[in-house]
């Protein structure tokens, strides 16, 4: 047997393994509870035809309605585990037994059902920026991040998000890392669809680790070519009733292309910042140059967390900034959780978003 061969045997022995655990808790309550092993039966035929054909971690078969079944299930079986210690002890306290577990069912169910379909969240934040020129008052800077186009996130669902978008009639309107999952194949279809992002002062994106899985220099001729500007550690200028607003982006850090200092080179003295930097972990760099507001991406807000606390989530294993807004000083930072996913295509506590921060003088 070769090492591929076997390097996939223990991947779908590990699925396989870490599937019927996240299922235990809620299969057993259900055998349990109707007295048949029917429960059991149902969850083999909603994982086997989604498992079989697995290929790795980052596998891209196309989405359809066995990987909606599997993963909604499993998030519902994850969630009702999370349930089922203070289901019992509501139940222990007198809560009707019927209603507390139709309940616990109820919500894990829609939870389930919202980490495979949910529609992206519209994040409106303020960030409150030192000296911002009167004519910048009020500026509305759309997000998109981590958009993974590929066979989970077709063009038409990116054609959406950026719809939503445009009808917020921006001032400016950010991409921030990681367009695609890997290879060639929708390249020309992301770069298509933002294409059409529309705003006052334009649109401009920076590149993410993902976006060098495939031919980088091809795929930003191809976002150029469509009327997106790529900032590659290089900024620009714009003008906005007699103010300054530097729009600067720095290269990818995972293949150590970027460079801060090039990005900020042509910033006008006390024109406030704005970075595009994929990598929240350019943060603490960014602050010690005084840029006002970073935006990142990268994290996916963990895409596995617990529903309700935000920055409790698997992103903690790879950054402080997980998700949302944070500052430092005169700094501030938000971290897109994005719109598309990295592996299985779900989101469980986790959701996808984007995001319109309107500047302010503090």
């Amino acid at each position: 047997m070769s090492s591929r061969a076997r390097l996939q045997g223990r991947f779908h022995l590990l699925a396989a393994v870490l599937t019927t655990l996240v299922q235990l808790p809620a299969v057993l309550w259900l055998c349990w509870l109707t007295r048949t092993p029917l429960p059991a039966l149902v969850a083999a035929l909603l994982s086997w035809p989604y498992l079989r054909q697995l290929r790795s971690p980052w596998q891209t078969t196309e989405r359809g309605l066995s990987t909606y079944l599997a993963l909604g299930w499993w998030s519902a079986c994850l969630v009702f585990g999370v349930l089922l210690v203070p289901t019992a002890l509501a139940v222990r306290a007198g809560f009707p037994f019927g209603a507390a577990w139709g309940l616990s069912g109820a919500l894990a169910l829609i939870v389930g059902a919202d980490a495979v379909l949910g529609r992206p969240r519209l994040r409106r934040r303020v960030v409150r920026v030192e000296g911002l020129p009167a004519g910048l008052e009020g500026y509305r800077i759309g997000q998109i991040s981590d958009v993974h186009c590929g066979p989970h996130v077709p063009e038409e669902r990116v054609a959406a998000w950026v719809s939503r978008l445009n009808a917020l009639e921006l001032d400016l309107v950010t991409v921030t890392g990681d367009l695609i999952t890997h290879g060639s194949s929708h390249v020309e279809a992301v770069a298509r669809a933002l294409g059409g992002l529309r705003a006052r002062d334009g649109a401009f994106a920076c590149m993410g680790n993902h976006d060098y899985f495939t031919d980088g220099e091809y795929l930003v001729r191809q976002l150029e070519r469509h009327g997106l500007t790529v900032l590659r550690n290089e900024g620009t200028v714009i003008e906005r009733n007699g103010a300054s607003l530097y729009v600067a982006g720095v290269d990818d850090t995972w293949t150590s292309r970027h460079d801060l200092a090039r990005a900020l080179r042509d910033r006008p003295e006390g024109a406030p910042t704005v970075l595009l930097a994929h990598d929240p972990d350019l943060f603490p760099e960014a602050q010690a140059r005084a840029i006002e507001l970073t935006l990142s991406g990268h994290t996916h807000g963990g895409q596995l967390g617990v529903p309700g606390v935000p920055r409790l989530s698997l992103a903690r294993f790879i950054t402080v900034w997980t998700a949302g807004l944070y500052r430092r000083g005169r700094s501030w930072l938000y971290v897109n959780r994005g719109v598309g996913t990295t592996g299985p295509p779900a989101r469980l506590g986790a959701p996808p978003e984007l995001a319109v921060i309107t500047l302010r003088r503090a």
